[in-house]
């Protein structure tokens, strides 16, 4: 079985445990369900949902990949490579500035497998869905495939 949310981000940090969890209920199985997200500067995080941490998450992102570097080397080149745009070859000049975006992307991932007992999500007593927008706002596509045993 296979869901699709599609959803607008407007924040870092969007919980789609319910989602997740009402799917897994009307499948009424047991095995897995992997949660894809199908964008490069949106990943799926599994996590705590506290406001705190997730602070601390964004004060991290902050201070390792800036939106805006500080000057360096010769060039003092103040921007991401992939901010120069009219360097891409077939990037059209209205092209998002988002290196930092794609930077930050390194730190989670595409996607996320959870088990699932019986229609049950099996996270834990603290662990929630999230996804993870590094490039707000967008439309984004996350595909949710059902794996049975």
């Amino acid at each position: 079985m296979k869901k699709i949310i599609n959803i607008e981000t407007d924040k870092l940090f969007t919980n789609i445990t319910s989602q997740i969890r009402d799917f897994a209920k009307k499948w009424g199985k047991s095995g897995l369900i992997n949660i894809f997200s199908t964008h490069t500067t949106c990943a799926v995080w599994l996590t705590e949902d506290e406001i705190l941490h997730h602070a601390d998450v964004r004060f991290f992102l902050d201070k390792l990949v800036p939106r805006w570097k500080e000057p360096e080397g010769d060039q003092k080149n103040i921007k991401y490579l992939h901010d120069l745009i009219s360097l891409r070859e077939g990037t059209p000049p209205e092209e998002r500035i988002n290196g930092h975006s794609h930077i930050r992307s390194l730190f989670f991932n595409s996607s996320e497998t959870v088990p699932v007992l019986d229609g049950e999500l099996m996270l834990g007593e603290w662990k929630n869905i999230f996804i993870i927008e590094l490039d707000p706002i967008r439309k984004r596509q996350i595909i949710c495939t059902f794996i049975g045993e």
